[in-house]
């Protein structure tokens, strides 16, 4: 049928796990030493096939009728001589745990190769020998815990009689590091051979030297550290802390490209077993630099893995555990890690919110992700390589979780090459941030080896001695400066040339000085291994090409997709690069070993020749994706075309790629990588032809806006301003004209122009007869709230739920202008900012409900209650705009509707204790979207409703230290101490005075007529002040602070502070006319 099949003699025998376990024991020695012979000299014959076998054990031994041994079970082999292992969940690793070498786990930073097969054969040979196995575990990761950690005891204790030498044989085999292993299997058989013989002869304890005959004529280089091991210490140390103690840390390793940072991190892995620590890694690419959370989403994608293996109950507690912590924002996450949805099932759309809050809302979302992993029962390290290729909003997030005081369990590490970052470097500015935010990190420069380290290394990998392997290393540290990688590289090229080769006579490895000084290798070692590179066929050549255009890893499928060939076909053309170990395959990727190796392979296509590759890769992946899945690896397409846009001919294509950049921009922009969008959007209007606004609107304006929109976000407020100048020249429509004045009101406002912001949203608001002055009259407001009454007089307010939706496009556009004019209107007057809640809600009234149409009915007190003492239908209204909020799981505006009703309309009809459950809901609203100034004032609102409802001084003390500590993680223009302006009045009524410094009195003094939220700060500080010198019967301070609110009254409006300071003002005058008859 076209299948492949393995073809294996019947040779008629039995199990040796079967003989095992019925002979109890009692095998004779000479019988176990017979089979124990040809059991070696079987595996010894597998190896010499070129296979590595990775599953010995009794179950794959079968003893024929003449006791002579045949090895089976090659189901799992390779004929790849060396590759690496990922530590991936122990339930999935290839092979048998029980007889598994360490490096099989993945946990050991070495590789899988003949020498693994010997570590079971040492198993297999110590249960033949004893009837039981070395170690014995309950669960994987205690068996993992075995092989890389605990010391078998020697045969001989388990079995009396054993000769002494079979003792050291098998626990040669059993060595933990496979340097210090037997390297061969003819090595383990000649020496079987040596004891049974002496067994025979009745000699009990037979005096010879282990591995006389163990001699490979393969250069195996070895892959221990050398010369690292203060530097491992540091690292070991750190993640002690964090294991023992839970702070969380980063540790930094930097050093040039080839000095062995990785080598120094996967040295963890044993460390964490015992632990049962979680290793999440990811790798970032120079060459998908913009794609955003590329890295991150590697790292989380192997934990998440590692959950779909787990057993239902298991799965179940993680998927519980993760639906808790993640809440309304699981689908943010499963944008990042599809497989997630695997684990918690299919989530709901987040609402959408404005830039900031969605920003805030993913990175709480991401660190509650990893609070999940990171527990005191299972730390986490995370591992992220090449930390100066990282986009911007993956070095935001680690900004975020590093400085953040919540995050526990957690040791991070970054790698970096240090002559990559420079001072204007965005790494450069993280580092800078987390250092003086007092996160911990710790930093570990690694330099080169030195001549005696290559010393050592040239000894181990040629089995000779040190003071014999001094001159060579000297002249390799002449070549390559020390640099592991490239010594490494350096000692298989001489190999390679002849000039180091292994004579059998003697048994060693020989070179000649002199020959090795004289032959030009070059000191190179990009060239070094682009020389490599070609001496391979030209269809290898091409395809690593092509696979270093896709990246350090890539799919398989990709790659076949991209020379339209089967796997089978690219799997033949790519062997002879995974046998030379310059790339590896896993999990149905191929991955280069090194950096180094990638830049080579990337060199082999010609430079002119280059931007047409990406293309053609472009074009074959955009080719074969179906339409349903182009967005989620846009990303992969936009990449190639954006690198071989110099190669696009025709007016077309570049259409085509532009769009891509678009939906490239628009997904990033929809994750907050605002960096990563703004680079695809810009990338994408470079693309556009001189005309493109006639002939490419929608795309054209798509790309314009959205750079706009990421430049306000980025604060490149100058490079915002002039393109919405462009964007104010070209939109069309009002939908598009309003997009963008909404924008420039953002913008104004932002950087404290408000009195520009109203301009420019009047300007609009004219166009479609909105014609108002910046400061309307009182007549024109009450003609609006007039024209509110009438609308409700037909229709009461409680039938107003069943409203329709909003659905003309104009109507809608005005209310998202109004919407956005709310602040600077509140900040230049306020019957501006009363016209437009008005107008907002009788908009409204007839024309139906959005949105924006909540924000207004919660917020209308300030001008219902305030201006008309209609607090009834101000509450009514807010009520309203709690039950539309509420039918919309997905209203961005939740938290703020919930804060203006609970804060400006309820305290006026209803009694204070009720407002606060409101409250507290709102707080965790706009802490699960993201919306955390939103959540901050609500609690610094609740500080001031406890404190007049009479709740007891020391229980609103423990509220205020809380609110405290949630606001000082986060941005609110202003220290956390002047935001909480209660504090001081608490702290001394509680008889414990604190002062007020000369900058607190500076800052309480400043002009505030033009920054609304500054204003209402300076406000509620003199109301406080006033209450506590009210309250220590200083009456002449407290009228100069009830005359400093009433100039800026204005900024407390609806507040429950309003109420306060009429009453306390009320009674100071009073108390000061008392004590002054």
């Amino acid at each position: 049928k076209g299948r492949q099949m393995l073809l294996l003699e019947d040779c008629g025998g039995v199990p040796l796990d079967v003989i095992l376990a019925r002979e109890q024991h009692q095998m004779n020695l000479t019988q176990s030493f017979r089979l124990a012979i040809d059991l070696a000299r079987a595996v010894g014959q597998a190896h010499k096939s070129g296979l590595v076998h990775k599953d010995i054990k009794p179950a794959n031994v079968f003893v024929d009728n003449e006791g002579r041994v045949h090895l089976t079970g090659f189901g799992i082999a390779s004929r790849i001589p060396r590759e690496r292992q990922i530590p991936g969940p122990p339930e999935v690793i290839a092979g048998t745990l029980a007889y598994m070498a360490p490096e099989q786990t993945g946990r050991m930073n070495r590789s899988v190769d003949s020498r693994s097969d010997l570590y079971s054969l040492g198993v297999t040979l110590y249960e033949l020998f004893t009837g039981e196995l070395p170690f014995t575990a309950t669960d994987p990761m205690e068996w993992i815990h075995c092989h890389i950690a605990r010391i078998p005891l020697p045969p001989s204790q388990r079995i009396k009689g054993l000769p002494s030498r079979i003792d050291d044989l098998i626990l040669k085999l059993l060595a933990k590091d496979p340097e210090e292993r037997y390297r061969t299997a003819a090595g383990v058989e000649a020496d079987l051979i040596k004891c049974l013989e002496a067994w025979e002869s009745k000699c009990i304890t037979p005096v010879f030297e282990l591995g006389q005959h163990d001699v490979s004529d393969r250069l195996l280089l070895p892959e221990k550290l050398y010369g690292r091991s203060v530097e491992v210490e540091v690292l070991l140390a750190a993640s002690d802390r964090v294991m023992t103690h839970g702070d969380c840390e980063m540790v930094l390793i930097t050093g040039y490209a080839g000095i062995g940072k990785s080598s120094i991190v996967n040295e963890l892995h044993k460390a964490l077993v015992p632990r049962r620590g979680l290793f999440a890694s990811g790798k970032s690419d120079q060459y998908k630099r913009n794609i955003p959370y590329a890295t991150l989403a590697q790292a989380l994608q192997g934990l998440v893995r590692q959950l779909l293996i787990k057993s239902d109950a298991e799965l179940k507690t993680w998927r519980d555990d993760l639906l808790a912590a993640l809440g309304p924002n699981g689908q943010l996450m499963v944008d990042l890690i599809p497989e997630l949805a695997l684990v918690i099932g299919e989530q709901s759309m987040v609402a959408q919110v404005d830039a900031k809050s969605a920003r805030t809302r993913f990175h709480t979302a991401f660190r509650n992700l990893l609070g999940v992993f990171a527990k005191a029962e299972h730390p986490l390290v995370l591992f992220i390589d090449d930390l100066h290729w990282l986009d911007s909003g993956t070095l935001e997030l680690l900004e975020g979780l590093v400085t953040d005081p919540q995050a526990r369990h957690i040791l991070v590490i970054g790698a970096y090459r240090t002559n990559e970052v420079g001072p204007t470097h965005p790494l450069f500015h993280t580092l800078g941030t987390i250092r003086g935010a007092s996160g911990t990190i710790s930093e570990i420069v690694l330099g080169p080896l030195q001549v005696s380290d290559l010393a050592q290394l040239c000894a181990d990998a040629l089995h000779s001695d040190v003071a014999l392997t001094r001159e060579l290393a000297e002249l390799i540290f002449e070549k390559t400066g020390g640099n592991p990688f490239f010594a490494l590289q350096f000692l298989t090229a001489l190999s390679e040339e002849g000039l180091l080769t292994f004579q059998p006579e003697s048994a060693s490895w020989r070179w000649d000085f002199d020959k090795v000084q004289a032959k030009r290798i070059t000191d190179n070692v990009a060239h070094l291994l682009s020389t490599k590179l070609t001496r391979f066929s030209a269809q290898t050549q091409r395809t690593l090409g092509q696979l270093a255009c896709l990246g350090h890893i890539a799919d398989r499928l990709a790659v076949a997709r991209v020379q339209e060939r089967s796997l089978d076909q690219i799997d033949a053309q790519l062997g002879a690069a995974v046998q030379a170990g310059l790339i590896h395959r896993f999990d149905g990727s191929y991955a280069f070993s090194h950096d180094r190796v990638q830049e080579a392979a990337y060199t082999l296509i010609p430079l002119a020749e280059r931007a047409a590759t990406h293309l053609q890769i472009g074009r074959a992946l955009l080719a074969q994706i179906p339409p349903e899945e182009l967005e989620d690896k846009v990303f992969e397409i936009v990449n190639q075309f954006h690198r071989g846009s110099s190669a696009i001919d025709c007016t077309a294509e570049r259409d085509l790629a532009a769009q891509l950049h678009l939906i490239a921009g628009k997904r990033a922009q929809n994750s907050s990588a605002y960096r990563s969008a703004q680079t695809y959007f810009a990338a994408g209007r470079s693309l556009l032809e001189d005309g493109s606004w006639e002939r490419q609107y929608r795309l054209t304006f798509d790309l314009e806006i959205g750079q706009a929109e990421c430049e306000i976000v980025g604060g490149e407020l100058v490079g915002a301003e002039g393109r919405l100048t462009v964007l104010t020249q070209h939109a069309r429509g009002f939908k598009d004209e309003a997009n963008v004045v909404c924008l420039a009101v953002l913008l104004y406002f932002t950087t404290g122009r408000s009195e520009s912001a109203v301009e420019v949203a009047l300007a609009f608001l004219s166009r479609k007869g909105v014609n108002w002055s910046s400061r309307p009259s009182e007549a024109e407001v009450r003609r609006e709230y007039l024209e509110m009454r009438r609308q409700l007089a037909r229709r009461p307010v409680n039938d107003l739920i069943d409203l329709p939706a909003m659905s003309d496009p104009d109507c809608i556009a005005i209310m998202a202008v109004l919407t956005e004019l709310f602040p600077a209107a509140y900040a230049v007057d306020r019957y501006l900012l009363e016209i437009v809640l008005l107008r907002m809600t009788n908009l409204s009234l007839e024309h139906g409900h959005c949105q924006s149409s909540s924000v207004a009915y919660s917020a209308l007190n300030m001008t219902l209650g305030s201006h008309f003492s209609d607090y009834a239908t101000a509450y009514s209204l807010g009520q309203l705009a709690c039950q539309l909020v509420d039918r919309r799981s997905d209203d961005r505006f939740k938290a703020r509707v919930y804060s203006c009703f609970a804060a400006f309309a309820m305290p006026w009809f209803k009694p204070l204790p009720i407002c606060q459950p409101l409250m507290r809901e709102a707080f965790e609203i706009g802490r699960s979207m993201g919306d955390m100034a939103f959540a901050a004032y609500n609690s610094r609102n609740l500080i001031t409703h406890l404190l007049v409802s009479g709740v007891p001084l020391s229980q609103v003390q423990i509220e205020a230290d809380q609110a405290l500590a949630f606001a000082s993680t986060i941005q609110l223009g202003l220290p956390a101490e002047r935001f909480l302006g209660q504090l001081s009045l608490i702290r001394n009524l509680r008889g414990v005075p604190c002062g007020n410094s000369p900058e607190d009195e500076d800052w309480a003094n400043q002009n505030v007529d033009t920054q609304p939220q500054l204003a209402m700060m300076v406000c509620y500080h003199w109301v406080f002040r006033l209450q506590e010198r009210y309250f220590a019967a200083d009456y002449a301070a407290a009228l100069e602070a009830s005359g400093k609110v009433a100039g800026i009254r204005w900024a407390m409006r609806s507040s429950i502070e309003e109420a306060e300071y009429d009453f306390y003002s009320a009674l100071t005058c009073a108390a000061a006319i008392d004590n002054a008859s």
